[in-house]
């Protein structure tokens, strides 16, 4: 019966949607509508999936509550990972997860000065690293100008060829067979070289070629033989220098050969030299952190920088390509601006593969221990601390004296170390 409405449904309006869609978006966009701004009509359609992945910040901020929320964490597909539900499942229902897959500083950055006019704002969670801070990091993209624009004038939204491409993706997906059906009698209506794509016949756009959707799961070509690293610095300060006495401790040798996965392989050998070998750190963009913690603090808005785990063969990399000192001097740097929570060292959690979907991205489980750490830290109330300390598992950040199995200061800054987690602080906080 529900097959037989959806039907009914789809073809009450495919007609006219096939007019409308020759002559302009419009109408389509209303109808369709897929990032829910008016939800007018009910298609039937999954649209979070499709229309998220299309432009992230787009579809986010179509959903930031108008009310606002205490908490707002920024940042890539990391921090996106720490997802609203299970902030939500400790008890902290007033948060809004603002991350981006594949976010630039660029767009944390326009995010911020997008949710800092919020009267309800609170704290802000930074996910944030290094690898970022490369001026040539994804191009230099920012996504967030559009959305902002998109979301904030209906005409613009209603009138957008983009829109209407990712409503027509989301009826290609959900009403397939009907389509197929519908264009064998209103052929001169629809077809699939214009009603799907909006291009003229034989023209593939190249950001459509370089799409993550142009070769969803294909192979790419092996390379025969064993995979041969750069060779891992040796010693406990790993090229810091003598000058860093105490720090040394901190960083002891990056040890560690075993067989990785093949997509995890790929990626420490291709991604890690591409990431490294010709890193260069941008003081432009990191004036635009400096700007977002100089104005938290002005404000009365608490900020956290949270630095993601990798695995330890990333991190590998990053040092064999002789970036140990510049790794450790960004940490500092932060510090000076509010407190680091940091997962990416040689511990536990960053050895232990079955916490990876693949070398940079945790999974869920250990998504929703990082966000238990983080409640711990930001929270108001006693409930949600309590709720997250129960549940703890190996993963557990310096919160208390209890928590902390070790501490080093050079009189300016304080690193604490729990298990699996760092707290790097400016020592006079």
């Amino acid at each position: 019966m529900t097959g037989i409405k959806a039907r009914g449904r789809f073809y009450a309006i495919a007609l006219g949607l096939a007019v409308t869609a020759g002559l302009s978006p419009a109408l389509f966009n209303v109808i369709v509508d897929p990032y829910d701004m008016n939800a007018a009509v009910d298609l039937d359609l999954n649209k979070q999936k499709i229309s998220e992945k299309a432009h992230y910040p787009l579809w986010k901020m179509a959903r930031y509550p108008q009310e606002g929320a205490k908490t707002v964490i920024l940042g890539d597909s990391r921090a996106r990972a720490l997802r609203n539900k299970y902030w939500n499942e400790l008890g902290q229902v007033e948060v809004f997860n603002f991350a981006y897959g594949g976010a630039t500083v660029h767009e944390i950055y326009d995010t911020f000065r997008y949710v800092k006019n919020d009267p309800k704002l609170r704290t802000l969670v930074v996910g944030i690293q290094l690898r970022s801070f490369d001026p040539d990091h994804k191009g230099g993209m920012n996504r967030v100008p559009e959305a902002i624009k998109l979301t904030g004038n209906a005409f613009d939204y209603y009138t957008s060829w983009f829109v209407a491409k990712v409503g027509w993706r989301h009826l290609n997906q959900r009403y397939a067979a009907q389509i197929q059906e519908a264009q064998s009698w209103t052929p001169r209506l629809v077809s699939p070289a214009r009603a799907t794509e909006f291009e003229a016949p034989g023209e593939v756009p190249l950001v459509r070629l370089l799409s993550p959707e142009a070769c969803y799961g294909c192979r790419l070509p092996e390379l025969d033989g064993p995979i041969s690293l750069p060779a891992v610095s040796k010693g406990l300060n790993l090229g810091l220098g003598r000058g860093y006495g105490r720090w040394a401790a901190a960083w002891p040798a990056l040890e560690i050969t075993r067989e990785l996965p093949s997509r995890f392989e790929r990626q420490v050998r291709k991604n890690g030299r591409s990431d490294w070998k010709s890193f260069k750190f941008s003081e432009e963009l990191w004036s635009r952190v400096a700007e977002m913690a100089d104005w938290s603090a002005a404000n009365g808005v608490r900020l956290i920088f949270v630095i993601p785990p990798t695995i330890t063969e990333m991190q590998q990399r990053m040092t064999a390509y002789g970036h140990a000192e510049l790794n450790h001097r960004f940490r500092t740097r932060l510090a000076a601006l509010a407190p680091v929570v940091d997962f990416d060292f040689d511990n536990g959690l960053t050895r232990d593969l079955e916490r990876f979907t693949d070398a940079y991205h945790f999974n869920s489980k250990a998504a929703r221990n990082i966000v238990g750490e983080l409640v711990q830290l930001v929270s108001e109330e006693s409930e949600p601390v309590q709720k997250a300390r129960k549940r703890r598992g190996e993963l557990s950040c310096p919160v208390t004296a209890a928590d902390t199995t070790h501490e080093i200061s050079d009189g300016i800054v304080t690193m604490s170390e729990g298990g699996g987690c760092r707290i790097w602080r400016w020592s006079n906080d």
